[in-house]
Formats: C-alpha cells, structure tokens, sequence
C-alpha cells in the first residue's frame, strides 16, 4: 500500500512539473492581422520561455537568443498567412499561430496565361494644360500589343512594353496649344500574341485640358510645398500666402511659383479665391537690419504674402521670392550688429526676386516668417555664447532633448518594438533621462520634449524647442527595418540624420564619437527628411542608437551601463562640435620622502 502511494505520489509531482515548466511563445511582430505588402519573405521576432526550449516556426529551426529572444526571416504567401509555433521545453510540448494578410503581387497575377488588363494611371481626375505630358501606365499580359486613345485628342497612340515580358505598359501624350477637352477617360486595350482575343478598359481617372489660372491662398500654418505630386518638401508657406494655380492632379493643386518653377500643394491647405483675382504681384521696400540678444534681424517691407524658398551656406543665406520685383533703394545696417557682414540683392527671374545675407561668423540657424506689419522677417542666429570653461562649461547653453514617440502599446505601435517586447518609447525616454542628468552636470539647462507616458504629437516638438530658445536639439531614437527586409542581409548598428547646412557639422562630430565608442556597426552620417530636424532655428540631429529588433540591441538597450555609455558618447560628440576644451588632468600631488645622507 505504501509503495502504491509512493507511486502516486511521484507521478503526481512529475505531472505537476510538466504543467510548471510549459513553456510560452510570444510573438511581438507581426502582430495578429498585420497587412503586409507582396513580399516573398518576412522577418518574425518575439520571445520564448524558457529561453532553453527548442523553437521551431512552420517547421524551420529558429534560433533563440540566451534571453528568450529571437528574430527570423520566412517565407510567406498571398493571402491569409499563418505562422505555426511550436516549442518543445524537454517536459511538453506548446502551440501558437500567428495570422497576418499577404497582399497579392500584382506581377504574379499579370503572368498567368489568361488575358489581363489594369490601368494603374491615369487614377485620379486632372487638370492640365498645353505643353504638359500626359502619361498613360498599365499592367497586362506580357507580349502582347496595347494602344491607347483619348477621345477628342488622340487614337490608338503605342504604348511599350518596358521591359519586354515585364507586362508595364507605358505611353505619352504632350499637349499641344489648341488642345482642349473636358473630362474625357483614357481607353487602353491589349490585344495579339499567343492570347487570342482583345481586352480594354477605361482609366479612373479623366482628363481634362484648359489654360486656366486660378488664385488660391494658404488657410492653414501646416501647408506644405512639395515638388511633386508625392515628392519632397520645398517649402512651408504661411497662412494668407496667395499663389497660382496651373494644374490639378486627385487632391493636389500644381502652383506656378514662375515661367520656370512649380511645386504642389493639397487642396485641403488652400482656399479657391474669387474668379477674376488678381495674380499675386509684389516688390519690396526698405530693408532695415538690427542687432538681438541671439545674432542679427533682417525686416523686409513686401507688400504681399509671397511664397519663398531659403537656400544656406556656412556663412551666408539667400531668400528667393516669387511673384516679387526687387525695388529696395535702401538698406539700413546697424552700427551694433557684428554679425551680418553684407546684403546683396538680383532680380533671378521677371517675378523672382533674390536677397543674399553674408555673415562674419558660421549661420547657427533662423527663422523666417511674416510679420502683421507687411514685412517678412528673418532672424539670424549667430554661435551662442556660454561658460565653456570647467566644471560646468555648458553653462549658459540650452539643449532640447527629445525622447522619440509616444506611449502606444497597442497595435500599429508609436515606433518599434523589440523581441522581449520593449517599447521604443520606453527605451527613449530611459535613454534622455540619462542624458537630461549628465548634461545638467556640466551645467545646460535640459528641455525635454516628453517627460513620460504623455502623448506628444510631432509637430508639437520643434514648436517646444522654439519656445523654450533651445541651442541645440536632440532626438532620441531606435532602429527598426521595413516590412518584408531580410534582417540579416547586412550589419546593422547606430546612424544619425540630419537636414540643414547648419546642422551638418553637429552630425559629423557626433558621428566620430559614436565610431569611436560604440562597438556596433556603424551606418554612418545620413540627410533625413524628418519632421524634427527640418527646424530651422537651431542645429538639429536625430539618433538611432541600435536596432530594437534584434535581442542582442534590444538588451543593450535595457542596459543602465550602456545608456550610461551612450551618454558619454553623445555628451564627448556634442562637446567637440561646440568646441568645448577638454577637460584639464587632476594634478596628483605626491610626498617626496627626503633622503638621509649616511656618514661615511
């Protein structure tokens, strides 16, 4: 009877130890019902327990980091797609899936051998006149003839096939003076090869052609000038800027800034003026210039609000108005101000007008905007002044620390995500707030952009480092890859972007500390169209201190002793770049022992 108990017993406490060491999967990306595009492979990261088990995902051995982490790269397919997890821990043996949606590739479905057509443009309404391009692009069956007509102004014009057996067709049309239709569809139609038969279909979006100009004017502070349809950002113009308007593409009007310049903008960021407005025209007055408390004002007298672009140099800025004449017969310099060294004026086009500041020392940053008074001012930011001697040579200097994101913590996620399943958001901020610490040592004042869990939008950033006069700005960020990227195809470490010509030497100094004190690879200096470092008013870089998605990265991260490391890293970057002395060698004082001379 003992013995049967004993039995039990054991049996018992073996069962209770399989139930105690089951193990658990997690998947941290792709999260359950991610749409990813038409890609043959995909990386999956997330996390085991114990980190000792064995993984294995849709039968291919994963392999796991000593902290449970792990990151992979698998094959998918189009459609709904399962990732099937299986863990065996020695004891049992534990199940997961993992559900996300392939897009379908739209090549793979132009290969078959069934007669296919798809008119990818034009997609959307526009407005053009003469001597523009109209451009024709669609997919269908490779190897076969396609033509296109557009009623009212061409028949049956070849398109191409680009490269052949590819199945993109493309073709062209310029429009002529004279030519004019209103709203008419582009027909495309494919026909012989070994297919048999013909296929056509109408675009989804029309065309229409009018020499038309309209006035419109900027109703919002966050309009923005690209220089293309999905292009680049030339400009931001203020509210109350009136333009031309030439063209129209979906939701974006095309701007005729000159004979030679054009850019586009929203229609959600205008308002249509009257017809029969008149085109904007201006010329400007005196130009006045003044010493401040950061460097040197420039106030312009312009009788209108003008589109303009700014194009800087170390030690110069040049303004470009549009629909402006130059008509300044004074320049009025003030006998205080060391800082602007000469203004030069040109008349670059019939309504382009061009104002060249030159400075005696680097251009740190500006700001430019109207003022109430019908004058556009430019504020000029010299080097600023601080202690730059030790202990606290940043004393007197103003940094703007910006811990990247904000809190989200479901999915789509305010930045990365990390396999053990950290949030970037999180790392940023523990990252800043050893920033914040280290710098207000050597005596700057620190202006954080996030303080914890609040959501700060991104705009919101730089309007922060404005107000608070920051010097410097600094955004605090980690890695991750796009969708569908091979994780493994090449090392991956710390980067950093900058925009402006004054930020640039900031970027390099920093970049030297990095390669020299952080042992990841390095990505090197990047220009980056980000939303914070586009500020004008101040040197601006962003950081990607590692990679999230990788368990090693995603552990130094987590790591007091390397953000601690980091720190040093960027303090040394950011104290070469203002060109603070190093710091002075502690003088060890040591007791020289006075010898006795012996008696001989």
């Amino acid at each position: 009877m003992r013995k049967m108990f004993i039995k039990i017993f054991s049996f018992a406490f073996i069962l209770a130890c399989v139930n105690l060491s089951a193990g658990e999967i997690k998947i941290t990306y792709p999260y359950e019902g991610l749409s990813i595009p038409p890609v043959k492979k995909t990386f999956v990261f997330g996390n085991i327990t114990p980190s000792t088990a064995s993984l294995h995902i849709n039968g291919k051995q994963i392999e796991v980091y000593k902290n449970g982490g792990f990151i992979t790269y698998l094959p998918v397919s189009a459609g709904k797609f399962l990732f099937n997890c299986e863990l065996f821990d020695g004891f049992a043996t534990t199940y997961f899936s993992r559900s996300i949606e392939v897009r379908p590739s739209k090549r793979a479905s132009l290969s078959s051998s069934v007669l296919r057509l798809e008119i990818i443009s034009p997609s959307r309404d526009m407005r053009l006149r003469a001597h523009d391009w109209i451009s024709v692009y669609a997919l269908a069956t490779p190897f076969k003839k396609a033509v296109f007509s557009i009623k009212g102004l061409t028949k049956k014009s070849q398109m191409n096939e680009l490269p052949k057996g590819s199945g993109r067709y493309y073709g062209s049309y310029y429009i002529k003076s004279g030519d004019k239709i209103k709203n008419k569809k582009v027909k495309v139609k494919i026909s012989g090869g070994k297919i048999k038969g013909t296929k056509q279909l109408y675009s989804q979006g029309s065309v229409t052609i009018n020499n038309n100009i309209d006035m419109v004017e900027v109703s919002t502070d966050t309009a923005v000038l690209k220089n293309g349809v999905r292009g680049g950002y030339m400009m931001f113009p203020p509210m109350g800027v009136k333009m031309m308007v030439d063209g129209k593409i979906g939701s974006m009007y095309r701007i005729r800034l000159s004979d030679s310049d054009s850019a586009w903008i929203s229609e959600s960021k205008v308002s249509l003026l009257p017809e029969n407005f008149p085109p904007p025209d201006t010329e400007t007055g005196v130009i006045k210039l003044s010493k401040t408390d950061k460097g040197s004002m420039a106030g312009i007298s312009i009788y209108g609000r003008v589109p303009y672009v700014v194009a800087e140099k170390e030690k110069s800025l040049t303004v470009k108005l549009y629909y402006t004449r130059i008509h300044s017969n004074w320049i009025i310099y003030d006998s205080s101000d060391t800082f602007i060294k000469n203004v030069n004026l040109r008349q670059a086009g019939a309504n382009v007008a061009e104002i060249n500041f030159e400075f005696n020392r680097t251009l740190w940053g500006y700001d430019i905007y109207y003022s109430t008074r019908n004058a556009l001012i430019i504020e000029f930011r010299e080097p600023p002044s601080f202690a730059r001697k030790w202990p606290k040579p940043l004393k007197g200097l103003n940094i703007v620390i910006d811990p990247g994101h904000s809190a989200k913590r479901e999915p789509p996620y305010d930045g990365a995500i990390g396999p053990m399943g950290i949030f970037e958001y999180e790392a940023n901020l523990w990252l800043s707030e050893v920033l914040k610490a280290d710098f207000e040592k050597l005596g700057a004042k620190i202006i954080m952009t996030r303080v914890g869990d609040e959501n700060v939008p991104l705009r919101n950033r730089p309007k922060i480092a404005k107000e608070s006069k920051g010097d410097i700005f600094i955004s605090v960020h980690y890695n991750a890859i796009g969708e569908g990227k091979d994780p493994f195809d090449r090392a991956r470490g710390h980067s950093l972007y900058f925009y402006h010509r004054h930020s640039m030497d900031f970027a390099r100094a920093m970049h030297k500390s990095f390669i020299k004190n952080i042992n990841l690879p390095d990505e090197g200096v990047r220009y980056g169209d980000y939303h914070v470092v586009r500020m004008t008013y101040m040197p601006a870089i962003l950081l990607e201190n590692a990679y999230m998605i990788y368990p090693e990265q995603e552990e130094l991260a987590c790591s007091p002793a390397f953000r601690k490391k980091l720190s040093a890293t960027i303090l040394k970057g950011t104290l070469d770049f203002l060109k603070v002395p190093n710091k002075p060698k502690r003088k060890i004082k040591r007791n020289k022992k006075k010898k006795r001379r012996g008696r001989r």
